[in-house]
């Protein structure tokens, strides 16, 4: 198994759905970054809006307000990584200009002008998520397949370079249990050319059905036993809670393997 990333996560929200309110404060959300990468983490992702089901949007202008102290204090603190979990341009926009490194958007760069800003910061890295209604005439590979190859038609019509796009299924948003299962199941199926594969499938509902769990913060050894058989499958970069468990995790298995 070649080196796979961990991105570890930072919810500067009240109302997201496995820890909201934890770090909503910006100092414990600082706090909370750093000791990610203490643990290990390779990535942050940092993010000011839950995407939860039946989540109520906040405007870019609050997004902003929420995730600019955050950025800024960590990188006071640290070099690593930094993702944007948004799809607002305007957020985006301000993260990268704060330092951050990577736009993750769960729309998919479907709203207008975030494409502009990944093109304002040709050195970010782009995390291309699914998150559109499944078309139930199509199977869920053809399905997810035919978005990559437009998100892909689309980046190179403007001339965005190949090594900065990263591929996500969006486990969860609109699939059904089966389905999400068989993308964890089997990540050759869902890749697209040879683009990297970002999954992030932590406490999520999935795991919850798995397990016959119904609290979040209790999935995190389900989470990381997930994330680590897609990583095992060739996936490259997995986003989780608990980065200490899925550091160690893949740690014992690169060794016993």
């Amino acid at each position: 198994m070649t080196k796979v990333k961990i991105m570890g996560i930072v919810n500067v929200t009240p109302d997201s759905f496995s820890d909201g309110g934890q770090f909503f404060d910006a100092k414990k959300a600082i706090e909370h970054g750093l000791s990610l990468v203490e643990d290990g983490a390779d990535i942050l992702d940092i993010g000011g809006q839950s995407t939860r089901p039946g989540y109520i949007e906040v405007s870019a202008e609050e997004e902003v307000k929420r995730i600019k102290p955050v950025i800024e204090g960590l990188r006071q603190k640290t070099n690593i990584p930094i993702s944007i979990d948004t799809y607002f341009p305007e957020v985006a926009e301000c993260a990268l200009s704060l330092g951050a490194n990577m736009i993750n958007d769960v729309r998919g760069f479907d709203i207008k002008g975030m494409l502009d800003v990944a093109l304002r910061y040709s050195n970010s890295e782009l995390v291309i998520m699914h998150s559109r209604p499944r078309r139930k005439e199509l199977t869920v590979e053809e399905d997810l397949h035919q978005f990559f190859k437009e998100k892909y038609e689309e980046c190179q019509k403007v001339g965005i370079a190949d090594n900065r796009i990263i591929f996500d299924p969006g486990i969860g948003f609109g699939k059904t249990l089966e389905e999400n299962i068989k993308i964890l199941q089997q990540p050759e199926l869902f890749r697209f050319k040879e683009y990297p594969l970002l999954y992030g499938v932590s406490r999520k509902r999935t795991i919850a059905h798995l397990i016959e769990e119904k609290r979040p913060l209790e999935r995190d050894y389900a989470s990381v036993a997930a994330s680590l058989f897609s990583a095992t499958k060739g996936v490259e970069i997995v986003r989780v809670h608990q980065v200490k468990g899925m550091k160690d995790s893949l740690k014992v298995w690169n060794q016993l393997n």
